[in-house]
C-alpha cells in the first residue's frame, strides 16, 4: 500500500524538525564550549591518498572545512585563500554558505574564485599562488563550508599538517592511505598539547594512518618567533616506493635528503668561467695566508653582489651558473653561495655549500629529513681543521660571524656527490657582539653636558651598517632611534662615524649631547641619572603577559663607562 501525501509530507517535516533541533543543540554546546569566541571550525579535515601505479606515483590531497558563525562579529572576514604551486595543482574546489530559512536548510555557492600572487616579505618573486574567495550571504548561525583537491607533483613535498588557525578548532581528522609498494614514515611534533589519536589501519590493499585531535585552542599572538614551535603538526613523508621491481628511494633519511640536493645542482657551473677565475686571481694576488684570501673574496661577493630573494618551484633548489650570477650582479642566497664558492675553490681553498634551516625551521635533519627542514644556502670553508660559516647575503656581515639567525641550527655541508656532515653553527659569544659606551659628562646649572664614544662590534656593528644603510634623519634625530640614546630634549652634535668598512672590526661613533632641565635639586642636594641610554628598555618581559620564551636574535654584552666632572663649587 503506497504511503499517502500526507504521511510523506509529515514525515519529512518531522525529519527537519529533528535535523534543525540537533543542529541548534550542536551550535548551544559550541556556544557554551567557546563562549567568548565569534568563530569556531566545527571540522576539518586533511586527507593524502598514495598509490602507485608501473612504477609511478599518485598522491592526491583532498581538504573539508567547516566555519560556524556564532555571532555577528567577524562576518566581514568570511573568506577564505587556498595556497598552491608548481609542486600542487588544485584539481577541483567548491564552497559555500550554509543558512537555516524557516524549516529549510539553504546552500548559497561561491561562483567567483579569484588568483592571486602570494607576496612574501623580503622575496622579490617565488611561485605561490592562490585562490581568493569570499562566501555569500553569511548570517549569524551560518556555516561555511569548503572542499578541494590538490595533486602533488612530487614525492618529495608532501603537504605539512600544521594545524593552527585564527579560531578556534573542534576536531581535526588527518590521515595518510598508501598501498603495500610504498613505505610511509611520519614524524609529529606538539601532539602532548592537545588530545588526540592514532589510529593504524591495514587491509590487503593498503593501510590509513589516522589522527584525531580535539579543541585546538586558536593561535596565541603573544609570541615573537614562528608559531610553528607551539602548534601541533603531522609530516608525513614517503620513504620508498617499488619501481618496477626495485626500491627507489625517496626521503627516508637524511642522506637521502643530500643525495637529492646533489642530483638537483649536478649540472650547475657548465659555462666558461675564464673571467671569474681571472678576477679570483688578481684578488688574491700578494696575498699569502688562506684566511687572507678568504676575507678578499668574501668581501669581494658581499659589495658586488645584491641579493635578490627567489621561489619558483624546483629552481629554488638549484643555484644559477657562477658566472651568470657576477654577470647579473644580483642573485638569491643559493647563487651567492655557488658564487662565493667558486671563487673559493679557484683559490685553492676548501670550500663546500651548505644547506641551513633558519632559526624560523625547528627542525633537525635527522628527525625530519625533508625540504621542510631546511630554507637557506651559504658557503662553508675549512680552514685549520675548523669549519668557518660565510653567508654573502648579509651585506654587513663580519668575516667568521654566521648570520645570526642561523646559530645553533644544523648545517648540511656538501663534501661530494655522496659525502656530507652535519654540524651545529655556533652560537656567538656575547663578548664578540659588544656595545661599550665612554662618557664623560659635565654640569653647568640644571643642564648636563657630554662627550660619547661608541663602539660596536659583532653582530651589534653589523645592525648599526644596516640602519645607517637606512637613515634619512639628521643624525643626531638618527643617533636617538638608533642608540637609543637620550631623553627628548637632549641635543645631539658634532657626529662623526669612524671604521664603517668591513676590514675594520670595530665601529666607533662619537657625539656630544646637551641635556636641559635633566637635574633635581632637593635642599643643599643635586640628584641625577647619569646613563641615558634606553637601548634595553624593549627587552622588558612582562611575566603577566609572557606566553612563551622571547627570543633573542643573539647573545651581547654592554659596557657602560661614565665619569663626572663636578664643579669647584659642589662635592
Amino acid at each position: 500500500m503506497e504511503m499517502s501525501s500526507f504521511k510523506k509530507l509529515l514525515l519529512v517535516t518531522l525529519f527537519i524538525l529533528k535535523f534543525s533541533t540537533n543542529e541548534a543543540q550542536v551550535l548551544s554546546e559550541l556556544k557554551s564550549q567557546y563562549p567568548n569566541e565569534d568563530v569556531v571550525t566545527i571540522a576539518l579535515k586533511k586527507h593524502i591518498e598514495i598509490s602507485e601505479s608501473k612504477g609511478k606515483l599518485t598522491i592526491t590531497e583532498s581538504v573539508s572545512n567547516k566555519d560556524v558563525y556564532l555571532t555577528s562579529n567577524q562576518l566581514f572576514n568570511a573568506n577564505e585563500s587556498i595556497n598552491y604551486n608548481s609542486f600542487n595543482k588544485i584539481k577541483s574546489i567548491k564552497a559555500y554558505t550554509e543558512s537555516s530559512e524557516s524549516l529549510k536548510k539553504k546552500k548559497n555557492f561561491v561562483k567567483n574564485f579569484e588568483d592571486k600572487d602570494v607576496l612574501i616579505n623580503g622575496v622579490f618573486f617565488n611561485d605561490q599562488k592562490k585562490k581568493s574567495f569570499t562566501f555569500p550571504n553569511v548570517t549569524k548561525g551560518s556555516i561555511t563550508n569548503f572542499d578541494y583537491k590538490k595533486q602533488i607533483t612530487d614525492p618529495h613535498f608532501l603537504p605539512s599538517f600544521i594545524i593552527g588557525k585564527k579560531n578556534p578548532i573542534h576536531k581535526v581528522e588527518l590521515s595518510v592511505s598508501f598501498p603495500k609498494s610504498v613505505n610511509v614514515a611520519y614524524t609529529t611534533f606538539n601532539l602532548d598539547s592537545v588530545k588526540h589519536k592514532f589510529s593504524n589501519h591495514k587491509t590487503d590493499k593498503k593501510t590509513t594512518y589516522k589522527w584525531v585531535l580535539n579543541s585546538i585552542p586558536k593561535i596565541n599572538r603573544n609570541f615573537d618567533f614562528n608559531p610553528i614551535y607551539y602548534l601541533p603538526q603531522v609530516f608525513i613523508r614517503i620513504e620508498s616506493y617499488n619501481k618496477k621491481g626495485k626500491i627507489q628511494p625517496v626521503l627516508s633519511n637524511e642522506k637521502d635528503l643530500y643525495l637529492w640536493y646533489t642530483s638537483l645542482i649536478s649540472d650547475i657551473n657548465k659555462s666558461d668561467h675564464a673571467e671569474l677565475k681571472s678576477i679570483t686571481s688578481n684578488l688574491i694576488k700578494g696575498l699569502s695566508s688562506d684566511e687572507d684570501k678568504i676575507k678578499a673574496i668574501y668581501y669581494f661577493v658581499q659589495k658586488e653582489i645584491n641579493y635578490i630573494a627567489f621561489e619558483d618551484g624546483l629552481n629554488g633548489f638549484i643555484p644559477r651558473d657562477a658566472q651568470k650570477v657576477y654577470t647579473n650582479k644580483y642573485g638569491d642566497c643559493k647563487d651567492m653561495a655557488n658564487l662565493l664558492n667558486q671563487m673559493l675553490k679557484y683559490a685553492g681553498i676548501p670550500s663546500y655549500l651548505t644547506w641551513v634551516g633558519t632559526r624560523d625551521r625547528p627542525f633537525s635533519y635527522r628527525e625530519l629529513p625533508t625540504p621542510m627542514v631546511d630554507n637557506h644556502m651559504i658557503t662553508t670553508v675549512k680552514l685549520n681543521n675548523n669549519y668557518i660559516f660565510l653567508d654573502a647575503t648579509a651585506k654587513y656581515l663580519g668575516y667568521g660571524y654566521p648570520s645570526y639567525f642561523i646559530q645553533g641550527k644544523e648545517a648540511l655541508i656538501g663534501i661530494d656527490n655522496f659525502e656530507y656532515e652535519i654540524i651545529k653553527v655556533p652560537e656567538i659569544k656575547p663578548e664578540k657582539n659588544k656595545i661599550s659606551f665612554y662618557s664623560r659628562f659635565k654640569l653647568n646649572n640644571d643642564t648636563l653636558f657630554g662627550d660619547h664614544t661608541v663602539k660596536m662590534t659583532g653582530f651589534e656593528k653589523l645592525e648599526m651598517l644596516h640602519k645607517l644603510e637606512r637613515k634619512e634623519e639628521i643624525d643626531f634625530d638618527f643617533l636617538e632611534s638608533a642608540l637609543k640614546y637620550g631623553k627628548k630634549r637632549t641635543e645631539m652634535n658634532d657626529v662623526k662615524y669612524q671604521n664603517l668598512e668591513l676590514i675594520n672590526d670595530t665601529l666607533s661613533v662619537s657625539f656630544s649631547s646637551k641635556t636641559k632641565n635633566y637635574l633635581k635639586r632637593i635642599d643643599n642636594l643635586i640628584y641625577f641619572k647619569p646613563h641615558l641610554d634606553f637601548s634595553l628598555k624593549k627587552e622588558i618581559v612582562r611575566s603577566g603577559k609572557a606566553k612563551f620564551d622571547k627570543k633573542i636574535n643573539y647573545k651581547f654584552q654592554r659596557k657602560y663607562i661614565t665619569s663626572i666632572e663636578i664643579p669647584k663649587n659642589l662635592k
